[in-house]
């Protein structure tokens, strides 16, 4: 069994690998309220020569650093990523509503979904009937109303109970018209964002920016690391987009950064820049606090180009 270390005993195994402390009764009550196992084997590795050797001269402060700068990047992505549910939220609830306008429990049909998706469908389909008996019989709820009064539950309430993965499922296994009709939607967020575009959004694209904002943000929600996040899949190359930010066809796109240029798609200007511009501010506050080793490690443990710090910050 791995033996427990007091406070004291962890600090000295730091320093015999080469860490040095400012101030040890800072570190002892940073390393007591944020846990060693998070901050030391989570952001150490950035720091060390080998596995059980730190950088000469690295300092515990950076590494608490770029611990606290993990922490806030997530909830700058994650405070954005609520935006972006917001719209397709919005945007899926109208196509769909308008695709089977009349259509009494529309959402619960398998007719008003991918014929060809008849698995996943069903699973959906289960998920909605679960929220709406869940909710039937609670009082002062929109689906409580609506089944009461009009034994029928829009699409455009049912949605605002569903989270973030049951949202992608519904877009997922929607008709081809439906996604059709999101994709022209969202052209608006792309066009106010970068300029009019040539090539057509399609849903194949729609979904592969989705998914990997999905993972995403169940990466922030669960206060797992940043900086090793990686998607299970590269998001489909969007030239409008990847070609203004720098990323090739043959380059991966499963890194924060491919997810961060994939939420012009989703977010107004204001709401990207704002994004944008926190993470400049967080990680130009980091840079400013390494001694040790470069930014460019951080940007490239993320899939930043090394001078995307360079860049001007945004105009919000």
């Amino acid at each position: 069994m791995k033996e427990f270390k007091t406070i004291d005993e962890q600090i000295m195994l730091l320093k015999a690998r080469g860490l040095t402390f400012n101030n040890i009764d800072h570190a002892k009550k940073y390393l007591k309220s944020n846990n060693y196992y998070n901050i030391i084997n989570g952001y150490s590795k950035y720091f060390q020569e080998s596995q059980d050797q730190f950088i000469s001269g690295t300092t515990f402060d950076e590494v608490s650093q770029l611990y606290f700068c993990d922490k806030q990047l997530k909830q700058a992505f994650f405070n954005a990523i609520i935006n972006v549910e917001h719209h397709l939220k919005s945007i899926f609830a109208y196509n769909f509503a308008q695709e089977f306008d009349g259509k009494r429990y529309a959402c619960l049909d398998i007719n008003s979904y991918n014929p060809n998706k008849v698995l996943t469908v069903g699973r959906t389909i289960s998920d909605l009937t679960r929220v709406i008996n869940f909710y039937k019989n609670k009082p002062n709820t929109p689906i409580y109303h609506y089944v009461k009064k009009y034994d029928d539950v829009p699409i455009w309430v049912i949605v605002e109970f569903l989270d973030f993965g049951q949202l992608c499922s519904l877009i997922k296994n929607s008709k081809r018209t439906v996604q059709n009709n999101i994709c022209k939607d969202l052209l608006e967020f792309i066009t106010d964002n970068i300029g009019p575009i040539q090539e057509h959004f399609t849903p194949e694209i729609m979904m592969s920016f989705i998914e990997n904002i999905r993972e995403l943000r169940n990466i922030c929600a669960h206060n797992n690391r940043l900086l090793k996040f990686r998607c299970r899949a590269d998001s489909k190359y969007f030239a409008s987009l990847d070609k203004l930010s720098g990323v090739k066809n043959t380059d991966s796109r499963k890194y924060a950064y491919s997810v961060l240029i994939s939420m012009q798609c989703f977010l107004s200007p204001t709401e990207y820049r704002i994004l944008s511009n926190t993470i400049r501010k967080k990680l130009n506050f980091l840079s400013n606090h390494l001694s040790s080793i470069k930014i460019d490690e951080i940007l490239s443990a993320m899939g930043f180009p090394n001078d995307w710090l360079e860049n001007p910050k945004f105009r919000q």
